[in-house]
């Protein structure tokens, strides 16, 4: 009997050390399959800031675009209404020498000087600096032959008062 209480017990013993290193079909591998639930909350997490990053990352692309697009539009910007204020300071003192030239034509030589002051307020063209100059020399000539002109004038009538 105890030959066979020996044997029934090894026999128990193989079977059991047999049942327990074969591995079992139906339950997963820690390491290739899916998490352990308890891992569940780790991995979502990770999942929540990898999308945050990417969102944060798409974000900051865009407002670094959008920062760019406003600087070029204001540039433009900048660029046209210096380009227009120039145009319209070219303009108005074209037509302060045009003015300056037809008082001087009707010989109104105040008036035309008061024009050419008025240029000095204004950022002139080399070509516009040197006309202006021009008609104020010929302004102030033309004062000085007006001057002289009165003058002999008034001298004649006294010397001569027959005419």
């Amino acid at each position: 009997m105890k030959l066979i209480r020996t044997k029934a017990a090894r026999g128990l013993a193989l079977s059991l050390i047999a049942g327990c290193s074969k591995k079992e079909e139906g339950t997963p591998s820690t390491s290739t399959d899916a998490p352990k639930p308890a891992d569940k909350p780790a991995v979502q997490a990770r999942e929540a800031v990898d999308t945050a990053a990417t969102e944060v990352k798409q974000t900051a692309e865009k407002v670094a675009t959008d920062a760019k697009q406003a600087v070029a539009n204001a540039t433009v910007e900048v660029k046209s209404r210096a380009q227009t204020a120039v145009a319209s300071a070219k303009d108005e003192a074209q037509g302060l020498i045009d003015k300056a030239k037809t008082y001087l034509a009707d010989k109104k030589y105040e008036d035309a000087l008061g024009t050419i002051k008025q240029l000095a307020n204004l950022k002139l063209t080399p070509e516009q600096q040197k006309i202006a100059d021009d008609l104020k020399a010929q302004i102030q000539k033309a004062v000085g032959n007006q001057a002289a002109s009165d003058a002999t004038k008034a001298v004649g009538g006294v010397l001569n008062p027959n005419k």
